[in-house]
């Protein structure tokens, strides 16, 4: 019998994601019966419907799609907790894929290459850069960093920080065109827009909790973080860009933040996992590494804001 309530979560899961009671029983090696009973002793115990049945496919509820949601997860979770107590002798080996913004590579990841090599000489990395999110399995990544406000729920995410959109401009550019002083003011402004989102033609704020829009005038539109960064700091014009991206240029006066009484919308920054694979423990040791190092960051330090 199976009265484990982690057997009956398995099994609906498969089922789920089978789409039938017949091709999960198949992978299962077991009786369609069996399946079947399964589930409704599930349905039985959390005391709701998971599933309406029809003759050729399982139609999961409002309630069982959410239960699926957060049992996949879990079933993950367990089985990354049981491949790593199996594997604490293991060392971190073989190449690592990682699909990620390439900024994020340049400003975050690559300072630490030169310690986490020696410290794990059998590592071999590879990374997948771009702004845009990839397809994890197609891509063949062992994760990804994303930077994002919202992802997809069937997606198994670790939340390592958030990342500050700042508005900023060269000191040469404010003395010849004006500080703003309101968001209002941005259309009479030059500036540079990051093309793979709306930031390319339109600025994000935070006014009462609601997001405000702003159109903006980009004499520079780009696909690249780092043109972002160029562009402002070669005084083309106000640029929206992680705060993360330009701490030492805000540091040393080379840009200047402004309308910092104006939040912007935040990003969460998420190492994201393929949803059927294990997580090995070099994937455990990277994501934990660049978790020390956003915390080291300090993404939250207020900046200097023009007077």
């Amino acid at each position: 019998m199976l009265d484990d309530p982690f057997d009956g979560m398995a099994i609906f899961v498969r089922v789920m994601e089978a789409g039938s009671f017949t091709r999960a029983a198949a992978e299962l090696a077991l009786t369609k019966s069996t399946v079947s009973e399964a589930v409704r002793r599930l349905e039985t115990r959390l005391g709701i419907r998971l599933l309406n049945r029809t003759t050729r496919r399982v139609v999961p509820t409002e309630a069982g799609q959410a239960y699926f949601r957060r049992a996949r997860n879990a079933l993950e979770e367990a089985r990354a907790a049981s491949s790593e107590a199996g594997a604490l002798h293991e060392e971190p080996i073989g190449r690592l894929r990682v699909a990620i913004p390439e900024a994020f590579t340049n400003k975050v990841v690559a300072p630490l290459l030169p310690d986490m090599f020696a410290a794990w000489p059998g590592l071999q990395m590879e990374f997948v850069e771009g702004a845009a999110p990839v397809d994890l399995l197609e891509a063949g990544v062992d994760l990804a960093i994303r930077i994002a406000t919202v992802l997809d729920d069937h997606l198994i995410v670790r939340r390592l920080g958030s990342s500050r959109v700042v508005i900023a401009a060269a000191p040469a550019y404010l003395s010849a065109r004006g500080i703003p002083r309101h968001p209002s003011e941005l259309p009479l402004h030059d500036t540079v827009g990051f093309a793979p989102m709306s930031w390319g033609h339109e600025w994000r704020f935070l006014k009462d909790g609601e997001a405000v829009n702003v159109p903006i005038r980009p004499v520079v539109r780009t696909n690249a973080a780092e043109t972002l960064r160029g562009a402002a700091l070669a005084g083309v014009g106000l640029t929206a860009i992680p705060s993360w991206m330009i701490g030492e240029d805000l540091a040393r006066g080379e840009l200047i933040e402004v309308l910092a009484d104006w939040p912007t919308i935040e990003y969460g920054i998420y190492a994201v996992y393929p949803s059927n694979r294990l997580m090995a423990k070099k994937v455990r040791l990277f994501v934990d590494l660049i978790a020390r190092r956003i915390r080291e960051l300090g993404l939250d330090v207020s900046r200097p804001v023009a007077e």
